[in-house]
């Protein structure tokens, strides 16, 4: 959470209780995120009205595979090399069922605007209409003087069972992102944690 954001006047000084994060200006997925497509469709950005959601369901999504990390450029042979020897190196998810189930939504990537991190994830049987990706908690907030928050977003879809989210992660650090799904006006927030690392 960027208490340190102090556009429009509506970051508090102090965190202290849920009064204050209501109060949080909604960040921008932007600063973290370099790049971001599903089945290689680049998410569009927008200031979005429903992001804020008031009736939730049970999210649909579940991780299905561990991050794999690819250079973007794919012609350096160094790069493509590097990636493959830190993939090797990395265990970037675990999926053991003996794990607790809030500790199977963290996954590892690779920051930095050289590698692209791709991950599969199910989105079950019943078509996804619309995909916004942002931070979890712009969720807990009232969102900017017009209530949008800043998503990337894809809308008109049918999205079913595995997809791929491909995302070039900028900074490196611990960042919750909430995908918000819609389907048949039944709206749901995935929480995934990425710790982003050299």
């Amino acid at each position: 959470m960027n208490l340190k954001n102090n556009y429009g006047g509506c970051a508090p000084d102090h965190i202290e209780s849920w009064y204050d994060i209501a109060r949080l200006c909604p960040e921008d997925p932007r600063e973290l995120i370099g790049n971001a497509a599903i089945n290689s469709e680049v998410g569009v950005f927008e200031l979005s009205d429903d992001y804020l959601t008031e009736s939730w369901h049970e999210s649909p999504i579940s991780i299905v595979s561990a991050p794999i990390i690819n250079a973007l450029e794919t012609t350096n042979m160094q790069k493509v090399a590097n990636a493959e020897q830190w993939n090797f190196s990395h265990e970037t998810w675990v999926s053991d069922p003996s794990l607790a189930p809030p500790l199977r939504k963290i996954v590892f990537m690779r920051g930095g605007v050289d590698w692209n991190n791709s991950i599969v994830l199910n989105f079950g049987s019943i078509p996804i209409e619309t995909v916004q990706l942002s931070f979890l908690n712009n969720a807990a907030t009232r969102g900017d003087s017009h209530g949008s928050i800043p998503v990337i977003g894809w809308r008109g879809k049918s999205l079913t069972e595995n997809i791929e989210l491909d995302l070039v992660i900028k900074k490196y650090g611990q960042y919750t992102l909430g995908v918000w799904t819609s389907r048949d006006q039944e709206y749901a927030l995935f929480e995934l944690v990425i710790i982003s690392i050299p």
